[in-house]
């Protein structure tokens, strides 16, 4: 009697296999190196921005300072509401001293033209 040969084994299957588990284990080993660069450049990246941020803030933040409060604008306001009262004042005034000026003009012109009209 002949003696049953063994199966024949396949390598094909155990081969695939043993490729995806190396690809597998070359996946996760390139991700473990890499992962702490990715995490540093987007934390350096967000860094900067924040900064970027800061002083933008800082900036509008002055800005906002110098800017006139709700209590410089009403004394700001007083002191226009007053200005115009004295302009007012001032434009009385002003006009009375025409109306003087005008009264002053014609006495003078009166005296030269008696002086005038007196020498012949």
């Amino acid at each position: 009697m002949i003696p049953p040969t063994p199966p024949a084994f396949d390598l094909g299957p155990a081969l695939a296999l043993t490729l995806a588990a190396l690809n597998i284990i070359n996946i996760l080993y390139t991700w473990w190196r890499t992962r702490d660069q990715n995490v540093e450049t987007r934390f350096r990246a967000g860094s900067e921005r924040m900064d970027r941020l800061d002083q933008r803030l800082a900036s509008v933040e002055q800005t906002l300072r110098a800017q006139p409060t709700k209590e410089d604008m009403h004394a700001l306001h007083l002191a226009m509401k007053e200005m115009q009262g004295e302009m007012k004042t001032m434009a009385a005034v002003m006009e009375g001293n025409n109306k003087i000026m005008s009264r002053l003009e014609d006495i003078v012109a009166r005296h030269e033209n008696h002086l005038l009209d007196g020498a012949k």
